[in-house]
């Protein structure tokens, strides 16, 4: 199921990537509106022209972010949440970093040469986008006194406010 939402998601954004970035949940005023022009208005009768496909991302919730030339993922890999990078002309995995424990439910973040990421269990990273080098990390339940009250998990993607 991953694979096909993954491959949807990418289906629609990849022609918008020409111009502008999706760096967030639900793009980039967080409203799933695309603003660019030229769009295809009619699908070939045999679908678009699939340009690749990756498999190993593992189980989760996530969309993509897309910025810079990569597509930001998270998967529920080796036990625990990763964050992913992508190259977006290949989908050649560039880097991974562990986020925590559980499986994911949101998007990743990017904001300029940073990337974030929160796991189901409260588990908050924010790496460098070109490389994957984990900046900082916060559990909420430990950082912030936070109680998770749903059995989904943290599932807010992380909003950048300011500095």
């Amino acid at each position: 199921m991953r694979r096909v939402l993954l491959l949807q998601a990418l289906l629609v954004l990849i022609p918008s990537l020409r111009a502008a970035d999706w760096p967030q949940w639900r793009g980039p005023n967080r409203n799933g509106i695309c603003l660019e022009r030229g769009l295809l208005q009619t699908w070939p009768e045999e679908g678009p022209k699939l340009a690749w496909r990756v498999d190993g991302l593992g189980k989760g919730y996530s969309t993509v972010a897309i910025a810079g030339g990569r597509i930001f993922t998270t998967g529920q890999r080796r036990g625990g949440t990763d964050l992913i990078a992508l190259e977006v002309k290949t989908g050649k995995e560039l880097w991974s970093a562990s986020v925590g424990g559980g499986s994911p439910n949101a998007t990743p973040t990017v904001d300029g040469e940073r990337v974030y990421a929160l796991g189901r269990d409260g588990d908050l990273i924010c790496a460098q986008a070109d490389t994957g080098k984990v900046l900082w990390r916060k559990k909420f339940s430990k950082d912030f006194q936070g109680k998770m009250m749903s059995g989904w998990g943290y599932s807010e993607s992380p909003l950048v406010d300011g500095d």
